[in-house]
């Protein structure tokens, strides 16, 4: 690896870490309250808190494991799929929304999986975590209402921030988001399980475009292992789509549970967990929005501006911080240490 190569590298992790600890300190220093921070203590439900947002985190990612294993019919053991949803999460971390999906192409094709099954196994797993998302929202959304959208723009910590008040205004317009995601589920069902040879000439189509034409055989030969894959999972048992739905839902709801735990390690006054849980998909699709690598920056500034009434006035800043500890600086630093024995093990083959 050159040079610059490596300085690309080095900016690709500065830059989003930069960015997501500059806003933490502007937040921190505007938004704390230090009288409120010497009101927490170190007590029996602070260590549940903290102790319930880890195991989120750990039940999230053995979930995570266990759906990529089983969705590539056991192809990568245990430690590959670690290493491949560690490195699932880096990426995640260090570009923006729009570019994960070719890196985690490259990281499928890279670990042993043919091009066609790689996209193949991404469908799947695309279409298992939009479906999941689709449903719960719409549980929720049948016990709570407009409540999920509806937002009042006033809360203590959000005065004199401009934009964290913009943000929490626009929580009522997250429904075209989520007819996005929607949309999304529709397509990959549609092109898996439905009609997978049509599917195999779109990419066939797709070949025959002028600038894509230097890909032509790879696009060609995806389009037709995208059709022999959909085959195969037609013929899964149904034990197989069990398991894929409760790994998904578990993957998912431990995601959006971290914040929750969070709220209740530091929340003097009782809130709503159907309401706290529901506010996390609306965050979601906010940081879902392709803007800055890693959503950073825009992803404390959402979580405050969603979540603030749950949060004491004051500690907002301090407990996004928190969070972001659990849910993006924590995958940096695995990703930084699993990154060379890949990167090693890459260059091997």
């Amino acid at each position: 690896m050159s040079q610059n190569e490596q300085k690309i590298n080095l900016w690709k992790i500065l830059l989003p870490v930069s960015i997501g600890v500059s806003v933490s300190i502007y937040l921190i220093a505007t938004n704390l309250n230090f009288e409120a921070l010497h009101s927490v203590h170190f007590s029996q439900k602070l260590i549940i808190g903290l102790l319930l947002a880890a195991l989120t985190v750990v039940s999230r990612d053995a979930a995570f494991m266990y759906k990529i294993r089983l969705s590539s019919g056991n192809f990568l053991s245990w430690r590959k799929t670690f290493q491949t949803i560690t490195m699932w999460e880096f990426g995640t971390c260090i570009t923006p929304k729009i570019s994960v999906t070719p890196f985690v192409l490259y990281l499928f094709f890279k670990s042993g999986m043919s091009s066609g099954k790689s996209v193949a196994v991404l469908m799947l797993n695309g279409f298992f975590d939009n479906l999941a998302f689709v449903v719960v929202f719409g549980v929720l959304y049948l016990f709570l209402g407009n409540q999920i959208l509806t937002l009042s723009p006033h809360c203590a910590d959000l005065d004199g921030h401009v934009i964290m008040q913009g943000i929490r205004s626009f929580a009522d317009y997250a429904w075209i988001g989520y007819m996005l995601i929607l949309s999304a589920c529709v397509f990959l069902g549609t092109a898996l399980f439905i009609l997978p040879h049509a599917t195999k000439k779109l990419f066939h189509q797709l070949a025959e475009i002028k600038f894509l034409e230097r890909f032509k055989s790879k696009i060609i030969f995806i389009g037709d292992e995208i059709e022999l894959t959909a085959k195969e999972f037609k013929n899964k048992p149904f034990s197989f789509w069990v398991k894929m739905s409760i790994a998904t839902l578990i993957n998912w709801v431990s995601r959006y549970l971290l914040a929750v735990s969070l709220f209740y390690a530091f929340a003097v006054t009782d809130f709503s967990f159907l309401t706290a849980l529901s506010r996390q998909y609306v965050l979601w699709i906010f940081t879902s929005i392709p803007s800055t690598p890693g959503a950073s920056g825009v992803a404390e500034l959402s979580f405050i501006a969603l979540n603030c009434e749950f949060m004491p006035v004051g500690l907002s800043a301090a407990i996004a911080l928190v969070w972001r500890l659990y849910s993006y600086y924590l995958y940096l630093i695995l990703g930084m240490i699993v990154l060379p024995r890949w990167a090693k093990q890459i260059s091997a083959k």
